[in-house]
């Protein structure tokens, strides 16, 4: 470990041997992350603290450790963080350039801390942060040590010098220093947090904009790097996307190359730097930044599926913040061919150490869904396990991808900022729908308290929260199917002696609750992407087997079992219409509608004779024929929206089919 560290900072703040200055005894904690050397932090917790500013954690265990770190220097605890002593020399050229940079005398310097980076043996880079006297940080000192690390300083620092002035994001070098042994850089530190999503990005690329007249993609240096490599090692892609540009003119954008939340500090959206422009370029392809920002995050920082990788992109290729830029830009009608650019940019001239088989994975998707695959390819894009798994092993794997599938029926893309008019905006332009719809509930109300108090009313109740989600947005259908879900078992509690129970009011508020929001997000899902009144057009799923689903099968018919016992041995005035609905939904999304539809007949078919037979109230043909009716058709609903978006979502596109007339080709 210290042959690693030691020599690499030994070198860093060696002094002259035939005048050595006066000696600076520095010392650190060292934190490793994956074995290797990430961190050095002084030994002290209030130094550590402010020490940390110069890591941006981005995974939830990162950021939980980096809490940690100073209370963990406090106890005995610290002993896990190996001790690293050093004796600087006061007359090094590095110590020197450290003290003009922060004003900080000499003598009195303190030990900086430091961020190991590069590849081990390859880049060898460090990153100081430096603080004045009241250990406020200050600067950021960035240094190249081997021949590598010293070109790509070298080169960061002259492209930092002509990045443009006053321009949102753009850092300033404050100062440079160059040696036989080293290359090194200063920059002002910035304070801030890593954005969480892309809120305000389009501002500052809208000013990376080149206001010039367009110019070729072709002529373009990201785009001929990539035309070097993907030529070679993904010839038919390449073909396919080089078709899809030609002859194409765009305005050209700064291009930062590493845009990710972890290179990015801001205070807010007009407030922003960007740090680490290593791969940056002037003249670079508009929307690759901001691709790089969204995939980048969702692969390394969320650890995403490709699945939902993808649906974060086709979320902001379809916002209209995206779509405004993408005019602005001149790149409209390519965005998608750009996208698929990138991904081959970033896996054969980037070469990430993480990330690239989940980036080809991608890729393969996205061109599979947009139609822009070369014609020679295969159509499977998830490569299947040879030989294939046994019994056991094969139902697990059933069953975890009928989870993963039921998840991503209620999973939303987080990455692309979303800005909403607030309640009361809405309130004022859409309070007809809001009192038409309140009345409606009120109405529903009012005839469900003069009927029969054992009689299902949800779907009607349902009714009014779906017109007020298409007339206004999700917020106000989920306020509204809140009141909803709370309204009934009230009712109830305060009409019929036998719902005069806390337990079961307070069970059938949930129950209804997870229906009436089930309805709506699925609404408000096909609604936002135009999906609810419009014919699929997207290829025909192959028919499921019950051979490659028997786990699934077997696992819904179990949990029906279990829910109807449930059912059966508790107080019938508790409703169990979501548990009884999951095995419908889990075979319409691992299998097909199908399947769906039978379930859904015999799970409804199951929870009303089980009513009939724990209570003589429902013995009456018409309660037990009206209640059948109400869950069935509940239970329809809820299939067929799951079903429409299983066959639209990028989320559930496998890229197994092949292409038909009709399916989604690139715009």
């Amino acid at each position: 470990m210290f042959r690693t560290v030691l020599p690499s900072i030994e070198a860093l703040f060696a002094g002259p041997k035939k005048t050595p200055g006066t000696p600076l005894d520095f010392e650190w904690r060292l934190v490793r992350r994956k074995r290797r050397p990430f961190l050095l932090l002084p030994d002290t917790a209030a130094d550590a603290r402010v020490s940390l500013a110069l890591y941006s954690a981005q995974r939830r265990r990162a950021k939980i450790w980096r809490a940690l770190f100073p209370l963990l220097f406090r106890t005995p605890a610290a002993f896990l963080f190996d001790r690293v002593r050093l004796r600087a020399d006061t007359s090094s050229e590095m110590i020197q350039f450290l003290a003009q940079q922060s004003g900080v005398p000499v003598e009195e310097l303190s030990a900086p801390p430091i961020k190991f980076g590069g590849v081990a043996a390859h880049k060898s880079r460090l990153a100081l942060l430096l603080c004045d006297e009241t250990k406020r940080p200050l600067k950021v000192v960035k240094v190249g040590l081997n021949a590598t690390g010293r070109a790509a300083t070298k080169r960061e620092a002259d492209l930092l010098e002509r990045l443009p002035p006053n321009t949102i994001g753009c850092i300033r070098l404050t100062g440079r220093l160059a040696t036989m042994e080293l290359a090194a850089f200063a920059t002002e530190y910035f304070p801030g947090e890593s954005p969480a999503d892309d809120a305000g990005l389009e501002i500052l690329f809208h000013a990376w904009l080149n206001p010039a007249s367009p110019v070729p993609l072709e002529s373009l240096d990201s785009w001929c790097e990539l035309e070097a490599v993907a030529a070679v090692n993904h010839p038919a892609a390449w073909s396919v996307l080089r078709a899809a540009v030609a002859g194409k003119n765009i305005h050209s954008t700064l291009h930062h190359g590493d845009f990710a939340p972890w290179n990015i500090r801001a205070i807010n959206s007009n407030n922003l730097q960007a740090f680490d422009w290593e791969r940056g370029h002037l003249h670079g392809i508009p929307g690759w930044d901001w691709f790089h920002f969204i995939i980048q995050t969702a692969i390394l920082a969320r650890r995403h599926s490709v699945e939902r990788a993808a649906a974060e992109v086709e979320q902001l290729i379809q916002s209209p913040r995206f779509e405004k830029y993408a005019a602005a830009a001149g790149i409209s009608e390519i965005v998608r061919p750009l996208v698929l650019g990138y991904l081959l940019h970033h896996q054969w001239v980037v070469r990430p150490l993480e990330g690239a088989r989940t980036t080809a994975q991608l890729f393969d998707l996205l061109a599979a869904r947009w139609g822009l695959r070369p014609v020679a390819q295969t159509a499977a894009i998830s490569p299947k396990t040879s030989p294939e798994p046994g019994l056991r092993a094969g139902a697990v794997q059933q069953l975890k991808s009928a989870a993963a599938q039921l998840g991503n029926a209620f999973w939303e893309p987080s990455l692309n900022s979303k800005v909403q008019p607030t309640l009361a905006t809405q309130f004022a332009a859409h309070w007809p729908a809001l009192l038409l719809c309140s009345l409606l509930l009120a109405a529903v109300t009012v005839v469900h308290y003069k009927s029969g108090s054992h009689l299902l009313f949800l779907l009607f109740y349902l009714v009014p929260c779906v017109v007020l989600t298409l007339k206004t947005e999700r917020r106000w259908g989920v306020l509204l199917a809140t009141v909803a879900a709370v309204i009934g078992p009230v009712m109830m509690f305060v009409k019929d002696s036998g719902f005069h129970r806390l337990d079961v009011t307070l069970w059938n508020i949930v129950m209804r609750f997870i229906i009436l929001q089930m309805c709506v997000l699925f609404v408000d899902h096909l609604h936002r992407h135009k999906y609810l009144f419009r014919r699929p057009v997207t290829p025909a799923r192959p028919p499921a087997t019950f051979v490659e689903n028997w786990a699934v099968v077997l696992a819904s018919g179990l949990l029906l079992v279990i829910v109807a016992a449930l059912d059966y041995f508790t107080t019938p005035q508790m409703i169990f219409l979501p548990l009884y609905l999951l095995p419908c939904m889990v075979l319409t999304l691992a299998l097909n509608l199908r399947w769906g539809i039978p379930a859904a007949l015999a799970a409804m078919a199951t929870a009303s004779l089980v009513e009939y037979r724990t209570n003589p109230t429902y013995h009456l043909a018409e309660i037990f024929g009206w209640n059948f009716i109400m869950r069935l058709a509940i239970s329809l609903v809820i299939v067929l929206l799951l079903d429409r978006i299983h066959k639209e979502n990028i989320l559930f596109f496998s890229g197994n089919t092949e292409e038909r007339p009709g399916a989604p080709s690139a715009r």
